[in-house]
């Protein structure tokens, strides 16, 4: 019968009690865990196995030099290791993509400049942690108990577990990521509501005008706002406005620019265009960043006199058609609304008599694309509002929302697009 020596049954010994400590990681990792809860077990069980004081796990995507250390008997969340230690062995797997092994790290040249004396570190074993799809961080045990340090059976040990345990802490990151959209997405669809909810509802209709508007955001929230309520027993307010930017921020700068314009027409029912654009101004540049501003424009529309008052502050051009088709730009104001302070605003005037109509929209009608890139542009627009003149201001909205579409022929929408119809009864 064939004898087996000390030394094979030792490496036999060796070799069943490192299958026993990878099934206990296997067996202690589930699909639920998150990755801080799958790095810890695999740090603990890692630290059982080699008897090491010291463990830490690096993920190379970290925007920020982090790990998670663990003593034997405590969990420490601070990584109790100079940055720069961090990043060097970070740096070196990476370059490297193989197993450092240092039980002399004060004399390897490797890693000049750091004092690891001076921070307690007698040795290192690190490894890389190995996904699908290639490295994705550093395993690292810092200071055997044994006083000839690390072995070549930890070696061994720590690659295997670097390159199984790689895998599952990828998957986890994903559900991380998944789980993270699906509360971004549900966040988003709250904070469209809530933007909705700002934008007035239905139209505005008396005897003697019908306005209608829309917003359809290109993302799930946008930076267009517009707004139509009676100011009084004769006086219609109108705004439209383009808030810079895209997504949340924009969004959040128009609901805050909705609300303020409201708030300061409804306080002072006799607050002029021009007070009212110079007061959204001053706002404006106290409490938004230099890189946001907004394109607007202002109008008041008396049904007795059938004038009409307004700021053009950089938006693009509304137009009042006639009932032949005939139209006129509205340019008169000024400048952005939140980039120069003490801006000065001029009003224009201009008359909507019976079956006339007046369009005010955002660049996002004009500047609408198909798929060669191609714009809709002022010429287009200008031609269907003329030709559709005798429209009502519903059949407007829902003729140029269908062109609007049918011109893109399945490109995404690139920008918000927003427009106001008000027509003269």
């Amino acid at each position: 019968m064939p004898t087996i020596s000390e030394d094979d049954l030792n490496r036999l010994r060796g070799s069943v009690n490192e299958l026993s400590a990878l099934n206990e990681i296997a067996i202690a990792i589930n699909s639920t865990m998150s990755v801080q809860q799958i790095t810890k077990v695999i740090l603990n069980h890692c630290l059982q196995r080699v008897k090491a004081s010291q463990g830490a796990v690096f993920l190379i995507e970290d925007s920020v030099p982090s790990a998670v250390t663990f003593e034997r008997a405590a969990i420490d969340t601070t990584s109790g290791l100079p940055i720069h230690l961090n990043e060097s062995l970070k740096g070196w797997i990476t370059a490297n993509k193989q197993i450092l092994l240092m039980n002399r790290p004060d004399s390897d040249s490797r890693f000049n400049g750091i004092d690891f004396a001076k921070h307690g570190i007698r040795s290192i074993l690190a490894a890389p942690l190995v996904s699908r799809h290639g490295l994705i961080g550093v395993l690292a045990l810092f200071n055997k108990e044994a006083s000839d340090g690390f072995s070549e059976d930890d070696q061994r040990f720590l690659g295997i577990v670097g390159t199984q345990t790689g895998k599952v802490i990828e998957i986890a990151q994903l559900h991380e990521r998944e789980l993270q959209l699906q509360i971004l997405e549900k966040e988003m669809r709250v904070a469209r509501t809530i933007q909705t909810n700002y934008l007035p509802q239905g139209e505005l209709r008396t005897q003697k005008v019908w306005v209608v508007g829309m917003s359809e955001p290109a993302r799930e929230v946008g930076g267009d706002f517009y707004d139509m309520f009676e100011v009084d027993d004769r006086r219609i307010f109108l705004s439209v406005g383009d808030v810079s930017g895209k997504g949340i921020p924009a969004a959040l700068m128009a609901s805050g620019c909705q609300a303020v314009i409201r708030a300061l027409v409804r306080r002072d029912h006799n607050m002029s265009l021009v007070q009212l654009a110079q007061a959204l101004n001053v706002q404006l540049l106290e409490t938004t960043q230099p890189e946001q501003f907004v394109t607007l424009f202002l109008a008041i529309y008396d049904t007795a006199t059938r004038r009409l008052q307004y700021i053009n502050a950089g938006h693009v051009p509304p137009a009042v058609f006639t009932s032949a088709g005939k139209h006129c730009r509205l340019t008169t104001g000024g400048p952005l609304i939140g980039v120069v302070a003490e801006t000065v605003y001029e009003s224009g005037e201009c008359q909507i008599e019976p079956r006339e109509t007046l369009f005010v929209c955002s660049d996002g009608v004009t500047e609408n694309r198909d798929a060669d890139d191609t714009e809709f542009g002022e010429g287009r627009l200008c031609e269907l509002l003329s030709l559709g003149c005798s429209r009502q201001p519903d059949e407007v909205k829902t003729h140029l929302l269908k062109t609007l579409t049918d011109f893109r022929h399945g490109a995404p929408q690139s920008d918000d697009i927003t427009f106001l119809v008000l027509r003269a009864l």
